[in-house]
């Protein structure tokens, strides 16, 4: 059996390609060679662009493979290249394709669906269209032609926002590099309460590996990845600093005004929620978390602190640490709440609860007309 994985040099890769070699596959990859981490399981290597399907094409020659999983390149491309040359294509796309995502202020109500279902709205499903939402819808429905139309069986696999060792966007780093750096305070936007769904890339890869053994089920079906545990932004901060014995004063700044710690801490276009309801991987694949999302947190963390974040190795990462503009921002936006408290001083309604509690029997509404 032969398989080829498009990519998998990034968090990933290496549990996919260990799981298809463990069920007896010989594997290759196929990416550009600008990245060859350490630890990488010993493959077969295809250098080669999988954004140009000349390239593509070049590479691939008059080869064919039992499977392909397309995690890198462009999709669409990638998808057309490998027609009729496998039995089973498993593209990788993602969140974005749901409507509400790059258009939550065009979609009414306000952003994507809370437990966004595979089978819920997609970008496209009515105008406008955000332009790079309709191109990541497209390509998707071009591998699901693409396999209607007899060029194999045709997957799809939806990932949130992974996280892992050699993430692509040291998330965690935004908590870590703080702590280390002595800071007592961290800007939170909106209080930290956005939802952002978050996967270990274990579990993102067990998914994967899931479809490659269940062809017949994963035939023409679109699936989402979720840890089965999910955080507040707030919750999960908290969590990196407890892992880091620290304590972090985390200060609720709305997201208009902190506009860089928003970017630092969510995807783009996060707003307000982005949570998928990944159940139809464990209904039709059998799918269950090889790691929970505590210990994958945990063994990101670590290998953070033993690979430091560097611009070389990461630079799209756009975490800016300026302290001096997080204090004064801090600080102007305490005078802001002291100054509103005195110009609208405003108390909290007394409350009672709906249902009597009387103290002795009766048949009459008590004193609060209960």
């Amino acid at each position: 059996m032969r398989a080829l994985v498009v990519g998998g040099t990034g968090p990933t890769g290496p549990h996919l390609l260990d799981g298809l070699l463990e069920r007896g596959y010989d594997v290759t990859i196929l990416h550009r060679g600008v990245h060859e981490p350490e630890g990488l399981p010993d493959v077969h290597h295809l250098h080669a662009d999988p954004h140009f399907r000349e390239t593509l094409d070049e590479a691939i020659g008059n080869q064919s493979w039992d499977v392909v999983v397309g995690t890198y390149g462009r999709l669409k491309v990638v998808a057309q290249a490998f027609a009729g040359r496998c039995g089973h294509f498993i593209g990788v796309g993602g969140v974005p394709v749901y409507r509400g995502f790059l258009d939550p202020s065009d979609t009414r109500p306000h952003g994507m669906r809370l437990l966004a279902r595979e089978d819920g709205p997609l970008a496209d499903a009515y105008e406008p269209v955000a332009p790079f939402a309709g191109k990541i819808v497209a390509a998707e429905r071009e591998v699901f032609r693409l396999g209607a139309a007899g060029a194999y069986a045709a997957t799809m696999v939806r990932y949130s926002q992974i996280y892992g060792p050699r993430n692509i966007v040291p998330w965690e780093w935004s908590v870590l590099k703080r702590v280390a750096d002595g800071r007592r305070r961290m800007i939170l936007p909106d209080n930290g309460l956005w939802i952002v769904t978050r996967c270990a890339a274990r579990n993102a890869a067990e998914v994967l590996l899931r479809a490659v053994d269940h062809r017949t089920a994963a035939d023409g079906e679109a699936f989402n990845v979720a840890d089965d545990d999910q955080q507040t932004t707030r919750q999960w901060a908290q969590s990196i600093a407890m892992l880091l014995g620290a304590e972090l004063e985390l200060v609720g700044i709305p997201a208009q005004l902190a506009p860089s710690a928003m970017g630092e801490l969510l995807s783009p276009s996060a707003e307000p929620h982005v949570l998928v309801d990944a159940t139809r991987a464990k209904s039709l694949l059998g799918y269950r978390e090889v790691v929970s999302a505590a210990d994958a947190l945990a063994e990101t963390v670590q290998w953070l602190l033993e690979h430091p974040v560097t611009a070389a190795d990461y630079p799209t990462y756009n975490a800016r640490f300026d302290y001096a503009l997080e204090d004064r921002l801090l600080a102007a936006w305490e005078q802001a709440c002291a100054w509103v408290r005195e110009q609208a001083p405003d108390e909290l309604v007394p409350m009672a609860h709906a249902m009597p509690h009387p103290t002795s029997p009766s048949l009459q509404a008590d004193e609060r007309g209960r």
